[in-house]
């Protein structure tokens, strides 16, 4: 049999996880197993929860809010208050965050969930080792 040469960069369910405050299974690579400068994570969201810690990175990270109505990719089916930069925006409809290297972002709360969200980051290093877990229900304003 022949040896591939680029059959090493197709991953596949090596990548799958269970992380127990996401829904179902997460594709994650956080430790290099892309062997870019580049790190993901896809996780679904389908209750109210947060994630409360305010920090920052020494990298730019995306962070993409895609509904899952596969006609309407701008339905989202939820609310999202997120806090960048000490700013509170509210997210409503389908939406993608560029955070700038060394800005501060979070908490980012999932306020009302009516269908599932596509939770996907985006992280501008090999290497991306996550905070706290985010909390199950958002607090009381």
């Amino acid at each position: 049999m022949t040896e591939s040469k680029y059959g090493k960069c197709i991953k596949t369910t090596e990548l799958v996880r269970d992380i127990p405050h996401y829904t179902g299974k997460s594709l994650v690579a956080h430790n290099g197993e892309l062997d870019a400068d580049c790190s993901i994570g896809y996780h679904c969201i389908s209750s109210p929860f947060s994630f409360d810690n305010p920090h920052s990175h020494k990298f730019p990270e995306i962070l993409c809010f895609i509904g899952s109505n596969p006609e309407d990719v701008t339905d989202l089916g939820a609310e999202i208050e997120f806090t960048i930069g000490g700013e509170k925006h509210l997210i409503n409809t389908s939406a993608v965050v560029s955070i700038p290297p060394k800005v501060k972002h979070c908490p980012i709360k999932f306020t009302k969930v009516e269908k599932p969200v596509m939770f996907l980051e985006i992280s501008l290093t090999r290497i991306w080792k996550p905070g706290r877990k985010p909390r199950k229900k958002p607090a009381e304003q």
